[in-house]
């Protein structure tokens, strides 16, 4: 998506941010995952409709059970075939929050994370109808907290925007950023700034160290951030977690990917948070 684009566009602004205080531990709470990067279980479900223009607004349902394999990216503007396509833990870490779950850290994880195609000029679709739907399912699998991951800058307001109404229904939500000026607009209730590349926010692929630490940054941030629309900022330096990444995977530079939807209609650019 070329900045002329969004040149002239109005970004949602809010004054003030809805709260859910989490009264209990976060060991003894339900995690879910909410990724705007237009992920689907291709075996059980379609792709998202990349022929409209303004944006699908469905949802995919994603079992926690799901494999790297079983998942496949249809995103309307962002080529994702070197992050999420080699490893779905750096934008929607499933893996690293089962690791969790393991070591007691939190109850449980949800049966079921979500999926949208966040990248829309128009979400109201996806705030009015499609919102209140995973609230539904969240509430039916009595889900306390959910993480709320985009990928670009239309996708970070929709993100903020879902926080938002997920708060309102009395669950506690954590938003990863890299954009701050969208969420200081858009405010959602909380928000881990990363300033990491768009589709690669708890890190790069196959470093599960990063993504692990960063996911338990959100969840004590669940607890630490106590002002509706606080902004907590890490520390942490892109290249440190490629360097990890490289560690583990040698051949990451040369790897290629064959699961990305295309479509000859489709502009998909690789845009970096830093022309925002």
């Amino acid at each position: 998506m070329e900045n002329r684009l969004l040149k002239d566009y109005t970004w949602a602004v809010n004054q003030d941010a809805p709260w859910k205080h989490l009264s209990k531990d976060i060991s003894e709470a339900k995690v879910a995952l909410i990724t705007t990067a237009g992920l689907y279980p291709w075996k059980q479900t379609k792709h998202f409709n990349l022929a409209d223009e303004n944006g699908d607004p469905s949802f995919r349902e994603i079992k926690k059970t799901i494999t790297q394999e079983d998942i496949r990216i249809s995103h309307k503007y962002y080529d994702l075939k070197d992050s999420i396509n080699l490893d779905f833990n750096c934008n929607f870490p499933v893996d690293r929050l089962l690791e969790m779950e393991k070591e007691k850290k939190i109850s449980a994880v949800s049966e079921s994370h979500f999926s949208v195609m966040g990248e829309t000029k128009d979400p109201k679709a996806i705030i009015n109808d499609t919102v209140p739907k995973i609230i539904k399912l969240l509430q039916k699998y009595l889900v306390d907290v959910v993480v709320i991951t985009p990928v670009g800058p239309l996708g970070h307001q929709t993100a903020a925007l879902m926080a938002r109404e997920i708060e309102e229904a009395e669950i506690s939500t954590i938003m990863v950023s890299s954009l701050k000026t969208i969420c200081q607009n858009a405010k959602p209730p909380r928000t881990i700034l990363v300033r990491f590349p768009f589709g690669q926010l708890f890190g790069a692929p196959f470093d599960a160290e990063t993504q692990k630490e960063i996911l338990a940054e959100c969840l004590i941030h669940i607890k630490s951030i106590r002002e509706p629309g606080e902004i907590a900022e890490l520390n942490l330096r892109w290249r440190d977690s490629y360097a990890k990444a490289l560690v583990a995977k040698p051949d990451l530079r040369s790897l290629a990917s064959h699961n990305i939807d295309t479509d000859a209609n489709t502009d998909k650019r690789k845009i970096s948070a830093e022309k925002f």
